[in-house]
This record gives C-alpha cells, sequence and structure tokens, in this order.
C-alpha cells in the first residue's frame, strides 16, 4: 500500500505531493513511519530523489519524539524524586505505611499531590494524616 502510495505522489507536482505525503505521514502509526521511511530511503539510494520535503518531514518528527520523550523522562524523574523523598521523609518519622498506602503513593502522578504529601509530613503523626 505504501509502495502504490508513492507512485501515485510520483505523478503529482512537488506541491501537492508534499501536502499528501504529510497526509499520510501524519495518519501512520510508527511501524508503518518506519516502512515509508525505509522505502523513502531506498529510493533516494537508489538515485529517485522525487521527494526533496520527505526527510525534512521525517527528521522534524523524529526530533518531536525524541523531545516528548524527553520530557516523559524529565517528569518521571520529577515523580520518582518526589515519592523517593516522601518515603524517606516518613521513615525518618517513623510513620508506618501499609501495603495500600505504601500502593498509593507510588502509584500518584500528580506532582502537587506528592509536594502537599511531602509538607504534610511535618506534625504528621500517621499515615492518614499526610495523605489526607
Amino acid at each position: 500500500m505504501l509502495k502504490a502510495a508513492l507512485v501515485a505522489l510520483g505523478r503529482l507536482d512537488q506541491e501537492h505531493a508534499m501536502v499528501y505525503f504529510q497526509v499520510i505521514w501524519k495518519g501512520l502509526r510508527e511501524p508503518m513511519r518506519r516502512a515509508l521511511e525505509a522505502l523513502v530511503m531506498e529510493r533516494q539510494i537508489e538515485g529517485e530523489e522525487r521527494f526533496p520535503f520527505v526527510r525534512e518531514l521525517m527528521d522534524r518528527s523524529e526530533l518531536k519524539g525524541l523531545r516528548e520523550g524527553k520530557l516523559e523522562g524529565l517528569r518521571e524523574g520529577e515523580l520518582k524524586g518526589k515519592r523517593d523523598t516522601l518515603l524517606r521523609l516518613l521513615a525518618r518519622a517513623g510513620i508506618a505505611l501499609n501495603a495500600n498506602e505504601s500502593a498509593r503513593i507510588h502509584a500518584c502522578t500528580d506532582l502537587a499531590t506528592l509536594d502537599r504529601w511531602i509538607d504534610n509530613v511535618l506534625g504528621a503523626k500517621t499515615a492518614t494524616d499526610v495523605l489526607s
């Protein structure tokens, strides 16, 4: 199907081919994008540089994915750091956690909630005081 799409795009002028290629590219999931990229690269190696805009589009898409992945990684790191801080503070305060309370802390993905719980450790006597 991708080969047929490339053949059809090859019959269009550059401007229209670029628009339709972008529509196709944005509609594909990652495995099919890689397949399309491989087809385009294969044609470029064979000297058929019909779609010069394709490389730029694929590069932008790849950079966007890397950027989103990096941001997600930073967020996960921040969440882990706050969870670890909370657990250390609870341990130092001598506040024991049951399995449900521990699972609740590990499942929390809201930075503001974790910050509030960290603040609640001061003066708390029980895990319920902290996680309220």
